[in-house]
């Protein structure tokens, strides 16, 4: 049976270390890494000289078009300086409401579908579940667009968005990963001509970035005629002030705004529903915690009594907080990051490693055109930094000492790191609290037979499936009941 995704990573950490060489195809030499060390310095210290390599930008671009996922050099920093500002901490916490209206209203449509159907639970496919939920909430809080109206080319978009990862991407076969697996030996020029490949996989990928760029060009036409009245908050809006703002040098042109919109759809639909969907996975394989986590959020909602004033700081609930990040960690959603060396670099290492030859070394040579894999979920289950138990979810470790830093986005590798960390990592997380905090308070999850059947399989993210049925594609089964709780 073919292995799920980050178990040979593990496997390589218990045996090797937090450094590995290993062979690719073409008798590529590539290097692996975890140590936390050496991936500060590769994705901070000297990320200017550690790019993203042409092939994974390539992909990236592919199913974006050339967006800031894809860029590199003054392209990367001139869109990310744009784009930035609009996903800050104070501008993520202004959707709060949006984000938990749009859970609310998902919470009320699941109770009124089953005292139709005269049923109090439902076995449901947790991302179908929440996908339309998610991406509504995402199209009001980042574009002030509703995709729940109707029209050809917006129904057709939101399909595509729902099946991105998959339809895009699809379940690596052999081919898919020899074909990955020497894509750094082709030349620029005949990556960029296989784009228009017509397989599967580019045709729908194609058709995403015409239906993305289409809307785009009609929200930022849109605000280009919005005079600054203070009282724009959603993300584009604020985008495009910013960006009308700069310098010439570092203005962004209408066609370099559009890919940007699929990137935010793109990145910020699929981890979000992706990663919520590993938090109730967690939550209904641990019953106790649900049931702890539900009498935080309880006890909160008390305290609001129905009035917005007194709405409640979700950053200030302990519990759901260790939850989410104990998920993030474990459940590792990007399990890694690809990058190549432009010069001769000298890496150090948080612990020295033992050399083929018996050499002891405490840094690491790495040679000019070096392909280096970083991996995030090895770092995630690294004992030195959580624990003994790193290959356990339990979100106590956040309360009890175990880790010592637990800001969100310090130490865990679940939104990248560096200057290439992701942009919208607050917006995420403040869209997972809400609607944690409106699911937990009206439903409970439970394990079902096909659960235990889920797998970790890697379509460019960590997606769930059934074994047996991955022909289904993104696939978590859990068993959705109303509970009889006080409002």
């Amino acid at each position: 049976m073919r292995e799920q995704v980050g178990s040979y990573d593990l496997k390589w950490q218990d045996s090797y270390g937090m450094v590995a060489r290993i062979w690719a195809p073409c008798n590529d030499d590539r290097l692996w890494i975890s140590d936390p060390k050496a991936l500060q310095y590769i994705l901070q210290t000297s990320r200017y000289n550690m790019v993203k390599p042409y092939a994974a930008r390539f992909l990236l671009n592919s199913a974006t078009g050339p967006g800031v996922n894809g860029a590199e050099g003054e392209d990367h920093y001139r869109q990310r300086r744009i784009l930035l500002p609009a996903f800050g901490p104070s501008e993520s916490r202004a959707q709060i409401p949006v984000f938990r209206q749009c859970a609310s209203e998902l919470v009320d449509e699941f109770k009124s579908k089953m005292e139709s159907q005269g049923s109090t639970s439902q076995e449901t496919n947790i991302p179908h579940f929440l996908t339309y939920a998610i991406l509504n909430a995402l199209g009001l809080a980042a574009f002030n667009y509703n995709f729940r109206g109707h029209g050809k080319d917006r129904e057709e978009f939101t399909a595509s968005l729902r099946d991105f990862m998959v339809k895009g991407f699809g379940l690596p076969s052999n081919g898919k990963v020899f074909f990955q697996g020497i894509m750094d030996h082709l030349p620029t020029w005949m990556l960029d001509l296989m784009v228009n490949l017509p397989s599967s996989g580019l045709t729908f990928l194609r058709r995403h970035v015409e239906l993305s760029n289409g809307i785009a060009q009609q929200l930022i036409q849109s605000r280009l005629t919005e005079e600054d009245d203070g009282n724009q908050k959603d993300a584009l809006s604020r985008i495009v002030i910013a960006n009308r703002s700069e310098s010439e040098r570092w203005r962004l042109s209408d066609k370099e705004l559009f890919p940007q919109l699929a990137t935010i759809l793109g990145a910020g639909h699929e981890t979000t529903v992706t990663s919520l969907g590993w938090i109730l996975f967690e939550l209904a394989n641990h019953p106790d915690e649900q049931w702890q986590l539900r009498e935080e959020i309880l006890a909160a909602r008390a305290g609001e009594n129905g009035d917005d004033s007194k709405m409640v700081n979700l950053d200030a609930l302990p519990f759901m907080n260790a939850v989410i990040k104990e998920t993030l960690r474990f459940d590792t959603v990007v399990p890694h990051l690809f990058r190549e060396a432009i010069r001769d670099e000298v890496v150090p290492l948080s612990k020295p490693i033992r050399c083929k030859s018996g050499k002891v070394i405490d840094e690491l040579f790495i040679p000019k055109g070096t392909s280096i894999i970083i991996s995030d979920v090895a770092y995630n289950r690294n004992k030195e930094l959580w624990g003994e138990d790193a290959d356990v979810w339990r979100p106590s470790r956040w309360l009890d000492g175990t880790v010592k830093n637990t800001g969100f986005n310090v130490g865990v590798m679940s939104f990248g790191a560096g200057h290439r960390a992701c942009l919208g990592w607050r917006f995420a997380v403040t869209e997972i609290q809400s609607f944690m905090f409106e699911l937990l308070w009206g439903l409970q999850f439970e394990l079902t037979e096909k659960s235990t059947r889920v797998r970790k399989e890697n379509c460019l993210v960590m997606l769930p499936m059934v074994g047996g049925e991955e022909e289904k594609g993104n696939q978590l089964p859990l068993k959705v009941s109303l509970i009889d709780l006080p409002k």
